[in-house]
């Protein structure tokens, strides 16, 4: 994996734009299409609005910037009246429930800390600023550990423009103590991790700790994540190609592991630890592993299959036993073009 970078098509966000209307990004899609009945989603405009934000701060796209609007404005419109976060919108604009989960209130966080923190135009960043303090106080009483792990990444992007506000105050601590916890709960010499299974976007956990690290100083959370993250290399990297653990079935303690249908958005968990890994550790191995992430997407995965549609840039919706699963929803874009942005940005996916 040494010597010459890998080459790899230009970050495509066309695809992402048809699935888009001026509410947000759909959920789903049949085949190629969107799939209107399937109405939207805070997670997936969460994660649209990372990706339309952090293109426009790589290439100055006002067509990104008008789209990170749109998916902004639904995250404000998805704030109920204290402030906790709608998830599921019908196509004609009607709430479906009381209120989301903690996993997209920890997602629209983590977006809204990231523009709020980013290079975009003030009135953007204003916005972001004002979604991610009004909801933020409800980090403190998350119990998902993948909720802690996302809004940990909202606080450490808000963090970089206001890192003394008092509506962050003590909660970089909070958040890693309570990951902390749940790995002591949990550890075993043969079991080095959080919960009692694998299941979805387990990266998340270790690379909260290493933000947390970062935010705190608190060396403890550097120490687990490593060790979390070798635990989770072993599992995953099969042979030289990553093999996230499959959504039929999952990974539980002592029990057989699923290993299908494998899901973009955990790759895209690995890609972004990996990345944070390699920064904190000054360690090329996590650069490497970041790449052989990426190539999931490019046929490097247990198939051989191709998972991103070479002329619209699309990415598929999963790896499934029989090949790939030819839809492409919203979630698959996103996670995609999150991990493709993130090497591009660490100089080690050259276009």
């Amino acid at each position: 994996m040494k010597g010459d970078k890998p080459r790899y098509p230009e970050p495509n966000l066309s695809y992402l734009r048809l699935l888009s209307d001026d509410t947000g990004v759909i959920q789903h899609a049949l085949y190629g299409v969107p799939n209107r009945p399937t109405g939207y989603t805070t997670d997936d405009n969460a994660r649209a609005l990372l990706v339309a934000i952090q293109e426009y701060e790589r290439t100055g796209s006002r067509e990104a910037l008008a789209s990170a609007a749109t998916y902004l404005a639904f995250l404000y419109h998805a704030l109920t009246p204290d402030n906790y976060f709608h998830n599921l919108m019908s196509y004609d604009r009607r709430w479906i429930d009381a209120r989301g989960s903690e996993d997209s209130h920890g997602r629209a966080l983590w977006a809204a800390g990231y523009v709020a923190g980013s290079t975009a135009p003030l009135e953007i960043r204003r916005a972001a600023q004002q979604v991610f303090e009004d909801a933020v106080p409800w980090a403190r009483s998350l119990r998902s550990l993948r909720a802690i792990a996302f809004s940990m990444m909202g606080v450490a992007y808000y963090s970089r423009q206001w890192p003394e506000s008092p509506v962050i105050a003590g909660l970089p601590e909070r958040l890693s103590i309570q990951l902390l916890a749940a790995y002591q709960r949990h550890r075993s010499d043969e079991w080095r991790w959080f919960e009692n299974a694998l299941t979805y976007s387990n990266g998340m956990l270790p690379h909260a700790l290493l933000r947390g690290f970062e935010l705190t100083g608190n060396e403890q959370c550097r120490d687990v994540a490593r060790e979390a993250l070798e635990f989770l290399t072993e599992v995953l990297v099969v042979d030289g190609v990553l093999q996230p653990i499959g959504c039929h079935g999952w990974y539980a303690r002592g029990g057989t592991r699923a290993w299908f249908d494998q899901q973009p958005v955990d790759v895209m968990g690995m890609v972004l630890l990996y990345l944070t890994a390699a920064r904190v550790f000054q360690d090329e191995r996590y650069q490497e592993l970041a790449t052989l992430s990426l190539d999931w997407f490019f046929g490097r995965n247990a198939l051989g299959q191709i998972m991103v549609n070479p002329e619209s840039g699309a990415c598929y919706d999963g790896l499934t036993p029989e090949g790939v699963n030819g839809n492409q929803g919203a979630e698959s874009q996103t996670a995609y073009l999150l991990a493709h942005l993130a090497m591009v940005r660490a100089g080690l996916a050259t276009p």
